[in-house]
C-alpha cells in the first residue's frame, strides 16, 4: 500500500508540475499580449488521513492556478488615439456584438487596443466591442433607449449603454454666441463723426455672415452710440442691455425683385399696394410704379408715401428710409413711438416669387426709454389758462391772448387748435433757452396719428440731462396713457468713457437677430432656438477693449466664436472616459462617456478566450463607475497597458518546475524499482 501510495504521489506531481509548466509557457507566449494577466500556480499538500502513529500514507499535491488580474501592468504609449488603457482599478465594458441584443453577454477587459471597423464601431484585436453611455453636447450622459428620460450609470443593458461608433457623429456647425471687439474711438472727432469695425459672424446653420458696428460720437462728452443693422438675409437686428431692454432696433426689407401690379406691404397696420394706375384695393394707399422706374425708384416712392400717409414717420425722426449702402433697401427703425410691425408677405414679382428677401411678418421694438434719441409728449386738449410746463428749469405758462404780453418767452396763448398752441411753445423755448437752436429739430411739434394734427411735443436729448414737469397739463405718451409724473430726459449711450479715455458704463450687452432667409434660427435666447450673441466691449475701468484717447480710430482687435461646418477629424479621451469627437473646423463636441466596471474580488473574475473575463459569484456583479472616481482608475487615451509577465520570473519558475518534475520522475522510477525487489523476493 505504501509504495502504490509513493508512485500516486509522485504521479500528483508530475501532474502539477505539468501544469505549473502550462501556466508558465501561457505567461511566456502572451508575454506581447495586450493586457495579458499572467497566472501564477500555487500548489496544496494532498494528504492521506493517517491510520497510525507508526506509518505514514503518501498523499501528494494538487496545483492551484490563479490568475492576478488586480495587478496593473505597465503603460506604453501608442500611435492610435482610439488606445486607451486604465491606469488603476477597473475594467472596459465590452460586447461580443457590435449591436447588442438580450442574446449577447457584456464582458470586461483591460485591452484597450480599439480601431475602427468598417463601419466606425470600436473594437479591439479579440474582436470585442467597446461600450460607453451616450452623452448630449453638455456632456450630460442620456439613455441609449431614446423612449427613456432618466439614465441609470449602473445598469448593464442596451437600455443606457451603446457600442461607440465614430461614423455616427456626422459633421457640425456652431452658431456665433459672442463677439469681442476692441478699437480705439478718436477723442477729438467731431459730433456725428462715425466709424465701423465689420464683423463676421455665423448662424446655426454654419453660415457666415456679415454685419457692421458703426460708431457715432454724441453730443455729450466722452459719450458714443452704436448702430448694428440687419445683415443681408435677415429681417430684424435689435440691441439689448443686460436686462433685456431695447436700445437700439432696425429691421429692412431687402428688394430683390420688381413688385408686380397689386404687390403690397403693410406697415403699422396700413397697407401699401404697388400700382401703375389709379385703380387699387379701398383702403389700400397707392404706391406708383411703372415698367420704366427700377426697384430703386419703387423703393423711395414707398418710404414718400409712408410718410406722406402715416404721421408716425416723418423727415425728421429717420423711422424709414434708404439704406445707404443700398438703394433697393428699406431701413425701418423705431424712435421711441411705438413697435413697428411689418408684413412684407404680399410683396411678390410679376413671376410670382418673392420681390423681398424677407417674406414674414417681424415687428421692430419700440427703443426702451432710457435709450431714446426724443422724448414725445401728446398734448389731447388745449391746456387750460394758468397750467404750466417746466423744460430744463424755465417755466412756461399757458393763457389767453388777453393775459399774454405781446413778445412773452415765458406765456403761451391757448384758445385756437392744439397744434398753434405748441407751435408757440416751441418758438418760446427756441427764444428762451440756448440749448434748443432756433430751427434745429431739438425741440419741434409733430402730428400723431390718432389725433390728426400737430399735437405732440418732441424734446431731444441734450449735452447734459434735463427734467420736464408740468402743473395743471393733461399729457399723454404717444399710446395714450396719460403721464403723471416729472420726466427726466438723459439718454443712455452705447459706450461711456470716464476722461482719462477707459470705459466706464457700456449700454449694449447682446444682439438679437431674427428671421434668416437661409432657415437658421432666430439669435433670440429662445431654449428650443439659439442664444443671442453677447457683445463683449471690454472691461468697465480697463483699457481691455474700446478705448477714447487722442489718435486715429484705430481697431485691435475682432474675436467671434462659432463656425462654419465641419467634418470628423478625430476624438480626444480625457482621464474620466469623455470622449469627444474633433471637426476640421476647430469645433468639438461631446459624444460617449466610458463606463468603468469594478468588483469586490477581481481575482475570481472567469477568464475567457481573448482576454476578457466575466463575473462570478465569487467576484461579486459589477460595478459601473465614472473613470477617475472612487477605486476606478484614470482613462489614459493613446496608451496601451502592457502584459504583467517577467519574463526572467517565469524562466526562472521554469528551472524549478523542470528540476520538480525530474524529482517526482525520480520518486516513481525509485518506487517501482522497489516493487520489483519486492517481486523477486517472491521468486
Amino acid at each position: 500500500m505504501t509504495l502504490f501510495g509513493s508512485l500516486s504521489s509522485g504521479v500528483s506531481g508530475l501532474t502539477a508540475q505539468s501544469s505549473a509548466m502550462g501556466a508558465i509557457s501561457d505567461n511566456i507566449t502572451n508575454v506581447s499580449t495586450i493586457g495579458y494577466k499572467n497566472t501564477i500556480v500555487n500548489f496544496a499538500t494532498l494528504v492521506t488521513k493517517q491510520t497510525s502513529t507508526t506509518f505514514y500514507s503518501a498523499g501528494g499535491v494538487q496545483s492551484k492556478p490563479r490568475t492576478d488580474t488586480g495587478v496593473q501592468g505597465l503603460l506604453q504609449a501608442s500611435t492610435s488615439q482610439t488606445d486607451i488603457a486604465l491606469s488603476g482599478s477597473g475594467y472596459f465594458v465590452v460586447n461580443e456584438a457590435n449591436v447588442p441584443t438580450i442574446n449577447n453577454e457584456f464582458l470586461y477587459t483591460r485591452a484597450g487596443s480599439f480601431f475602427q471597423d468598417n463601419e466606425g464601431y470600436l473594437r479591439n484585436s479579440s474582436g470585442f466591442y467597446l461600450q460607453g453611455w451616450p452623452v448630449n453636447a453638455l456632456g450630460t450622459v442620456v439613455p441609449n433607449n431614446k423612449s427613456l428620460t432618466i439614465p441609470n450609470q449602473n445598469v448593464i443593458s442596451t437600455d443606457y449603454l451603446a457600442t461607440v461608433n465614430l461614423n455616427r457623429v456626422g459633421g457640425t456647425a456652431a452658431a456665433t454666441t459672442k463677439i469681442s471687439i476692441g478699437a480705439n474711438l478718436p477723442s477729438n472727432d467731431t459730433l456725428g463723426k462715425t466709424h465701423k469695425t465689420d464683423v463676421q459672424f455665423f448662424d446655426t446653420l454654419g453660415n457666415a455672415n456679415t454685419m457692421s458696428v458703426i460708431y457715432t460720437k454724441t453730443n455729450r462728452d466722452n459719450q458714443w452710440d452704436t448702430t448694428i443693422r440687419p445683415p443681408q438675409g435677415t429681417a430684424i437686428v435689435t440691441q439689448e442691455d443686460s436686462s433685456g431692454n431695447t436700445f437700439k432696433s432696425i429691421g429692412h426689407l431687402e428688394f430683390i425683385g420688381k413688385p408686380a401690379e397689386g404687390a403690397a406691404v403693410t406697415i403699422e397696420g396700413q397697407t401699401y399696394e404697388f400700382s401703375a394706375d389709379a385703380t387699387i384695393t379701398a383702403g389700400n394707399v397707392r404706391v406708383t410704379i411703372t415698367t420704366a422706374t427700377t426697384v430703386a425708384q419703387d423703393v423711395a416712392s414707398l418710404i414718400a408715401r409712408v410718410i406722406a400717409n402715416d404721421s408716425d414717420f416723418d423727415t425728421t425722426n429717420n423711422r424709414i428710409m434708404v439704406d445707404p449702402g443700398n438703394t433697393a433697401t428699406v431701413l425701418i427703425e423705431d424712435d421711441g413711438t411705438r413697435d413697428i410691425i411689418i408684413d412684407p408677405s404680399g410683396l411678390i414679382t410679376s413671376s410670382g416669387t418673392p420681390a423681398t428677401r424677407q417674406e414674414a411678418v417681424f415687428t421692430v421694438r419700440q427703443t426702451s426709454t432710457n435709450y431714446r434719441d426724443y422724448q414725445q409728449f401728446v398734448f389731447p386738449a388745449d391746456p387750460a389758462a394758468g397750467n404750466t410746463i417746466t423744460i430744463n428749469g424755465n417755466t412756461y405758462t399757458f393763457q389767453t391772448a388777453a393775459a399774454v404780453t405781446a413778445g412773452s418767452t415765458s406765456t403761451i396763448t391757448i384758445g385756437g387748435a392744439i397744434a398753434t398752441t405748441l407751435a408757440s411753445l416751441e418758438t418760446a423755448i427756441e427764444a428762451r433757452d440756448a440749448q434748443f437752436a432756433s430751427g434745429a429739430t431739438t425741440v419741434r411739434v409733430r402730428e400723431n396719428s390718432a389725433f390728426g394734427q400737430n399735437n405732440t411735443l418732441v424734446l431731444e436729448n441734450l449735452s447734459s440731462s434735463y427734467s420736464v414737469s408740468w402743473a395743471g397739463v393733461t399729457i399723454n405718451d404717444t399710446a395714450g396713457a396719460a403721464q403723471t409724473s416729472p420726466i427726466t430726459i438723459n439718454k443712455t449711450n452705447s459706450i461711456v468713457f470716464n476722461s482719462d479715455g477707459i470705459p466706464s458704463a457700456f449700454a449694449v450687452a447682446e444682439l438679437d437677430i431674427a428671421q434668416f432667409q437661409n432657415g437658421a434660427y432666430d439669435m433670440d435666447d429662445d431654449a428650443s432656438r439659439s442664444p443671442q450673441i453677447t457683445m463683449d466691449f471690454g472691461t468697465v475701468g480697463e483699457a481691455n477693449g474700446m478705448t477714447q484717447f487722442g489718435a486715429e480710430f484705430t481697431p485691435v482687435f475682432i474675436t467671434t466664436d462659432g463656425s462654419q461646418f465641419g467634418t470628423f477629424a478625430g476624438v480626444t479621451i480625457d482621464a474620466k472616459g469623455l470622449i469627444t469627437a474633433l471637426f476640421d473646423n476647430g469645433e468639438t463636441r461631446p459624444v460617449y462617456k466610458l463606463p468603468i466596471a469594478t468588483f469586490v474580488n477581481v481575482n475570481a473574475l472567469d477568464n475567457r478566450t481573448g482576454n476578457v473575463w466575466n463575473a462570478t459569484q465569487a467576484s461579486g456583479d459589477p460595478t459601473l463607475r465614472e473613470a477617475d472616481n472612487g477605486p476606478a482608475g484614470q482613462v489614459v487615451q493613446a496608451s496601451l497597458e502592457q502584459s504583467t509577465v517577467d519574463i526572467g520570473e517565469e524562466f526562472t519558475k521554469m528551472i524549478v518546475v523542470q528540476r520538480a518534475f525530474s524529482a517526482a520522475a525520480k520518486i516513481i522510477s525509485t518506487a517501482d524499482e522497489m516493487l520489483e525487489e519486492l517481486l523477486r523476493t517472491k521468486r
